[in-house]
């Protein structure tokens, strides 16, 4: 153990980390070639925590409105992160006082005060909360919406690659062609998709049964954000593969509302402001007999290997952020045969890439 005799204040500093995707990314609210998140680190004593905000704008969250949470932090440290590594769930309860929503940055926040702990302890995060650190379910990897030749291009690049799943994201006017090109080059690897709100009920109840024919798996957010339950559900009792909310749910009070509308659930730290939340958000989709995923944003290592502290709760994950990057400045839990590897290192387990 590295537990303190002496009382350290934990210091928080914070800066933009922009990456570069090894392939531009489409999902239905646009395209992107690069990932503009947010580094956090906590330092107590000689130790430093890492987090890792990455805001979404159909969250209500940006690059502006992180920093200027994260700047009202620092500015009150003293009092919101205190001089306790292990106080997390009071830290978190100060920050929800301070501001609401805004949960990609308190999750950054959340994030590294785990990683701290781990550290003063000496043990990694997942031992720490009681969870087991073996693999549980492989990670998909994600093709995005592209023209028909890069689908196909991609596709053969991951199938090569030795990715043993994918996913699928979808909302376009030629979905159908997108999934027939996918198949085709996939062989009988299994298949998930996301619609990211992209669909209304007639379409998605068509793409339901048009997906069954192509051994999909599930589909994620067949409609928009905001729709009302009893949409979900119309499209639920019509689809025979099982439906998913993602942008629908971001915390565990969001739960009950939806549940008679869905199979299951999509957990991200981005989402619910960190792990302890998450936990709780697992714990109410499992009482009302709910599926869960854990997704991420695109997100560094750091994202990565937090989100994979809670795989052993979880019946998919779709955990492949790092993957997309072409130049993740960290390394943390390890893609191995379609599983999320992690280390027994203290705290999160992320160290630096060595150049």
């Amino acid at each position: 153990m590295n537990l303190k005799t002496k009382t350290s204040q934990i210091d928080l500093t914070f800066e933009r980390l922009t990456m570069t995707l090894r392939h531009p990314f489409g999902i239905s609210y646009g395209t992107s070639a690069t990932t503009d998140n947010v580094l956090v680190k906590l330092r107590y004593g000689d130790l430093i925590g890492l987090g890792e905000a990455s805001p979404a704008s159909y969250h209500s969250e940006s690059l502006e409105t992180v920093n200027a949470v994260l700047s009202m932090i620092k500015a009150n440290q003293s009092e919101i992160l205190g001089d306790d590594p292990f106080a997390v769930q009071m830290v978190t309860k100060r920050m929800d006082k301070l501001i609401a929503g805004n949960q990609s940055a308190k999750a950054a926040i959340e994030m590294a005060m785990h990683d701290l702990a781990g550290k003063v302890l000496g043990v990694p995060v997942y031992k720490m909360l009681g969870l087991s650190g073996h693999p549980q379910p492989m990670t998909d990897y994600t093709i995005g919406i592209d023209d028909l030749y890069m689908i196909e291009r991609k596709t053969r690049e991951a199938v090569g690659e030795g990715y043993k799943m994918l996913k699928v994201k979808l909302g376009t006017t030629y979905d159908e062609k997108i999934i027939d090109k996918v198949r085709s080059n996939a062989g009988d690897l299994p298949i998930r998709v996301d619609a990211n709100g992209g669909w209304n009920v007639k379409r998605a109840c068509h793409m339901a049964g048009f997906l069954q024919d192509y051994k999909v798996e599930l589909i994620e957010q067949p409609l928009p954000k905001n729709t009302s339950v009893s949409d979900f559900r119309f499209v639920k009792e019509n689809s025979p593969i099982p439906i998913y909310a993602d942008e629908s749910i971001c915390v565990s009070s969001d739960v009950a509302k939806m549940a008679p509308g869905i199979d299951g659930v999509v957990v991200k730290l981005a989402k619910t402001g960190g792990i302890l939340e998450a936990m709780r958000l697992i714990g109410v989709a499992r009482a009302h007999g709910l599926g869960v995923m854990f997704g991420m944003m695109i997100e560094s290592s750091i994202g990565v290997t937090a989100s994979c502290q809670l795989q052993s709760l979880c019946d998919y994950l779709d955990l492949d952020g790092a993957l997309l990057l072409k130049d993740d400045p960290y390394q943390g839990a390890q893609y191995k045969d379609g599983y999320l590897m992690l280390s027994d290192l203290p705290g999160l387990g992320v160290t630096l890439r060595s150049s």
